[in-house]
């Protein structure tokens, strides 16, 4: 038996590498996970020798799909979780621990992220190409920054003289109550007879299918907290706000029958000094109402390329933007004939607890089975309310 993982490094030396269970830890309180960790320990060139995850999971007889080409197949479980020499030739051990074993819950982490990030249409992916700001802690608990922006909405920049100070802007205070991440947490137990058929592969897929299922019922979940606010972080509804749910009938006298033009112009425009609304959320019947609205500008009856007298208007200051992202939300509970428009760029705060993204193997001797947990923190707020704004329609 081996004792040592080594990989080649950047300058093409081996380089031994110590991955224990307690890396995992200092992979978290480094903000990455382990084979990001090992990555800045040992630089390697990924293009020639493969990333430092995959040198170890190579050494280790580690093969999360078949090649027929090769001739490989996906390792079983059973080779993962307790390898014999017989499989792989040399078991290399951490104090008696298998380093497979000690692999496998970054191994089945990434099988996880790979498969999710396939479909980017999900409602998790298209949630985070919404957050403005992605932060990641250590620890459940967490004070909630209070920016105060009540001076510059009362006074502006002024000349000052030498070595004197300049007017506080802002003023940033942590919030006096402290909160606490939620965590969600998916189980997997698995037989030691199921050890021997059961590829690694279909292991990740499972896994994955479920994270996926979970991951698009909390994004609806924080999409409908955006809108109706959240008692335990202290955010109030949107509509608690003076002015910031609008109707399209108050915008276009002669939007009363559904959207008209005029009416959604008016409402992208608005408070355009302070924010521009990048993405709407809405159900498909407010995304149809989008589409057809009255008086949409089409070409289909002008050509812009006649010799006719006439001059095309372009603002050259426009207070919209040019494309407007839909995000589709199939929640039961959204509310009919209703838009939330978010400026991405200031909108949205989400906070990641690191050390509750963990995954932990444990060997139940008596039950002969082992038992995989993946646990995850997070929470979804709205940073500035200014970057929100809520349009409904009849």
């Amino acid at each position: 038996m081996a004792d040592q993982l080594i990989v080649v490094d950047a300058r093409g030396d081996k380089t031994p590498v110590d991955v224990s269970v307690d890396t995992y830890r200092r992979a978290a309180e480094a903000g990455a996970s382990l084979g990001q960790f090992l990555s800045q320990q040992v630089p390697v060139n990924a293009e020639r020798d493969g990333t430092v995850m995959q040198q170890l999971m190579e050494q280790c007889g580690i093969f999360t799909k078949a090649n027929k080409e090769f001739g490989i197949r996906a390792s079983t479980m059973e080779e993962v979780l307790a390898p014999k020499e017989a499989n792989n030739g040399s078991v290399i051990t951490r104090d008696g621990i298998p380093a497979s074993r000690i692999l496998f819950p970054a191994v089945i982490l990434d099988i996880i992220e790979d498969k999710l990030a396939v479909d980017y249409s999900t409602n998790p992916n298209a949630l985070s190409q919404m957050v403005a700001v992605d932060d990641s802690i250590q620890g459940d608990r967490w004070e909630r920054p209070v920016l105060n922006f009540s001076k510059p909405e009362a006074a502006r920049s002024a000349p000052v003289s030498q070595l004197s100070l300049p007017n506080a802007m802002l003023t940033i205070t942590a919030s006096d109550k402290s909160m606490r991440i939620p965590s969600w947490a998916i189980g997997m137990e698995i037989s030691e007879q199921a050890l021997r058929s059961t590829t690694i592969d279909l292991v990740g897929l499972a896994v994955a299918r479920q994270a996926a299922v979970e991951g698009n019922e909390r994004a609806n979940g924080y999409i409908m907290s955006l809108l109706n606010g959240d008692t335990d972080l202290a955010m109030a509804a949107l509509s608690s706000f003076s002015g910031k749910v609008q109707t399209a009938a108050s915008l276009d006298s002669a939007a009363t029958t559904g959207l008209t033009q005029k009416a959604w112009l008016k409402w992208l425009s608005q408070r355009s000094n302070k924010r521009t609304i990048t993405t709407v959320v809405t159900d498909l019947e407010g995304a149809m109402a989008i589409e057809g609205r009255v008086g949409k500008p089409t070409n289909q009856n002008d050509n812009p390329n006649s010799q006719r007298i006439d001059t095309l208007s372009t603002v050259i200051n426009p207070k919209w933007p040019a494309n407007v992202r839909v995000f589709l939300t199939d929640d039961p509970n959204w509310p009919a004939k209703t838009i939330m428009g978010v400026d991405t760029r200031y909108g949205i705060h989400r906070v990641t607890s690191l050390t509750a993204q963990y995954s932990a193997i444990e060997q139940f001797v008596l039950k002969r089975s082992t038992a995989m947990r993946v646990d995850k923190g997070e929470l979804v707020y709205r940073l500035f309310d200014e970057a929100f704004e809520v349009l409904t329609f009849a």
